[in-house]
């Protein structure tokens, strides 16, 4: 997924804004392939449920994004709540499917829960960024700091997902999947790095919108493959017991 910030409303070719559909479906479908192994790895259903929500909301902000980017490449009117929408979804989505992911491994591994209401965890936390980005925007009309918030959550959120999934493919031996999320994420990296220079020409657009791709297709891959190796709680865990037995 894109997160780049934007500082100043940009200017896109329709076949650039098109493009921006294909990242937003890999990134898509690879978070929907960790939802479903959060969902099959633990023993509560309702662990499963806020994976797949974490997913949906993720999928819904890139989707708006790119659509932001289209309708302003067809009509030059920039839409200011599409624009917004992207990280104001996306940072409770990724924070849902971190704190999914992160549950799932404890009784995967045999640990419950801390808390019965562990649960309302990545809630709260979402409620706190948007409270307080929305206190920023009114108390700082005109200003971006509100956006900074929204950035910073979805930022460490995306990352510790990206360091859970990392963590279990290794933990499995499974050092190829664990470097296709690596790849992930070094491409983040870099794609921040781009929008830093302040090169904002449709060449350098295209590059970045090219290495999203590659860096949605690799998370994508690894999602699924990681999803395929993953077996459900209940026998992780009795393959677990024959070992020490």
């Amino acid at each position: 997924m894109d997160l780049r910030p934007l500082t100043q409303v940009e200017t896109y070719s329709v076949a650039l804004a098109l493009q921006d559909y294909v990242p937003v479906a890999l990134s898509a479908l690879g978070l929907f392939f960790l939802a479903e192994m959060i969902a099959r790895m633990s023993a509560e259903a309702r662990v499963g449920r806020i994976a797949l929500l974490g997913a949906w909301l993720v999928m819904l902000g890139g989707g708006i994004k790119a659509s932001w980017k289209l309708n302003l490449a067809l009509t030059g009117a920039d839409i200011h709540w599409m624009d917004n929408a992207l990280f104001i979804l996306m940072g409770p989505g990724f924070t849902a499917l971190g704190w999914a992911l992160s549950a799932a491994q404890r009784q995967w591994a045999g640990q419950p829960l801390t808390s019965r209401w562990a649960w309302l965890f990545p809630f709260l936390v979402s409620a706190a960024f948007l409270a307080t980005a929305a206190g920023l925007a009114w108390a700082q009309p005109g200003t971006r700091t509100w956006f900074f918030v929204l950035l910073g959550m979805t930022t460490i959120a995306n990352f510790a997902l990206s360091g859970l999934a990392i963590r279990q493919a290794w933990g499995q031996g499974r050092r190829g999947i664990a470097l296709l999320f690596i790849v992930n994420v070094v491409a983040i990296l870099a794609l921040q790095g781009f929008a830093r220079a302040g090169d904002r020409t449709e060449l350098v657009q295209w590059i970045e919108q090219i290495l999203n791709t590659l860096s949605n297709l690799a998370f994508a891959l690894a999602a699924y493959r990681l999803n395929r190796v993953t077996p459900a709680a209940a026998g992780h865990l009795a393959a677990a017991a024959a070992r020490l037995g």
